[in-house]
């Protein structure tokens, strides 16, 4: 696992856990939510394996899960936080089309978002899932 902490204190707002295994994209969705004053990356993961220890320590409100990784791949990562952490609120993100819905659903998420979404409409869902909402367009 990489950094625990990403800046802020991790007291207030949303506590948003990352798990790619891309360094790259990890570090461009970290600097893109550390501008947002009501949202915490509290830690990182470059595996699907170490997201379920990862959440039990950081008590995430989202964690932004990535499909395809290697290891354990985003859908297993996702069922297997889901069932030791039942109130975990999970954000699927893929580069795979919308024919993988239905097993991210099966699977516990929240949302599937693609990768290539804009900055705004991915805040706009990781607020709405943050409160148990659904009306994002990626809401499951």
């Amino acid at each position: 696992m990489t950094g625990d902490c990403c800046g802020g204190d991790g007291s207030a707002g949303i506590r948003v856990l990352l798990v790619d295994d891309h360094p790259l994209v990890r570090r461009a969705l970290a600097d893109a939510l550390s501008e947002e004053a009501d949202l915490t990356v509290v830690g990182e993961c470059d595996d699907g394996s170490q997201a379920v220890e990862a959440a039990a320590r950081l008590h995430p409100d989202v964690v932004f899960m990535d499909l395809c990784m290697a290891g354990m791949d985003g859908l297993t990562a996702t069922a297997a936080l889901r069932t030791a952490h039942p109130e975990a609120r999970v954000i699927v993100l893929t580069g795979e089309g919308p024919e993988v819905r239905p097993e991210a659903e099966v699977a516990g998420a929240h949302a599937l978002v693609p990768k290539g979404t804009r900055l705004g409409p991915l805040l706009r869902c990781l607020r709405t899932v943050a409160v148990g909402g659904t009306g994002c367009p990626f809401c499951l």
